[in-house]
């Protein structure tokens, strides 16, 4: 394998095993987070058992941290129960990949199973804390709940160690770089013994003389 693919190959992987490959714009606006806030304090008011169902439609990119999520969509349904909000429903998300092949961003979707309870911020406060719990679901005082650390978590986990762009991909040639899926490339990709390697270095300058 040539330096060059080499070189782009471990930089692929590299970037999987740390950061899963998140192609970050920077022009996105990181308050697009606040897309995913939803206002459930009316639902505080009223007693166990009431229920709304909210819809997502949101086309576009939405960042959170380092993660971007595309094209959420989906219905939840917020129930009140005696200890706050339970969150249930599914949402569909796409994040944005770097294939481990041929090295091409590509648009990965999956879903969101959500079924978690918020609990307001003041009962939280008195109640004793689960020390299993890192970071509880909080209705904050203002009544709001914010999903964007579940939808990112989930798209997180999500993602396979190795990101195909299609199951076929035929990646890079590993003596040029050329991508394969564009076309084939003029190396030779037939193993030679090591012991040959001169030999096949004086025949194919000979043919280049020619």
């Amino acid at each position: 394998m040539s330096s060059f693919a080499l070189s782009r190959r471990c930089q692929c992987w590299f970037s999987l095993r740390v950061a899963a490959v998140f192609i970050v714009n920077k022009t996105t606006n990181s308050a697009d987070r606040n897309l995913l806030r939803i206002n459930v304090g009316f639902l505080l008011s009223q007693g166990a058992g009431y229920a709304r169902t909210v819809s997502f439609d949101r086309p576009g990119t939405i960042r959170v941290d380092d993660f971007l999520i595309t094209d959420l969509a989906g219905d939840l349904r917020l129930t009140r129960t005696p200890r706050g909000v339970l969150v249930q429903g599914t949402l569909q998300a796409k994040t944005r990949l770097e294939c481990v092949r041929c090295l091409t961003a590509f648009e990965f979707p999956y879903e969101v199973e959500l079924s978690e309870l918020f609990i307001p911020i003041e009962r939280f406060n008195r109640e004793e804390a689960d020390p299993l719990d890192d970071e509880p679901n909080i209705i904050t005082e203002e009544g709001f709940i914010d999903l964007a650390p579940i939808v990112r978590e989930e798209g997180i986990l999500a993602i396979p160690m190795q990101a195909l762009c299609k199951p076929d991909c035929k990646g890079l040639c590993a003596q040029c770089g050329q991508d394969l899926n564009e076309g084939a490339c003029d190396c030779r990709t037939e193993p030679i013994d090591p012991r040959l390697a001169p030999l096949r270095a004086l025949l194919e300058q000979l043919e280049d003389e020619e």
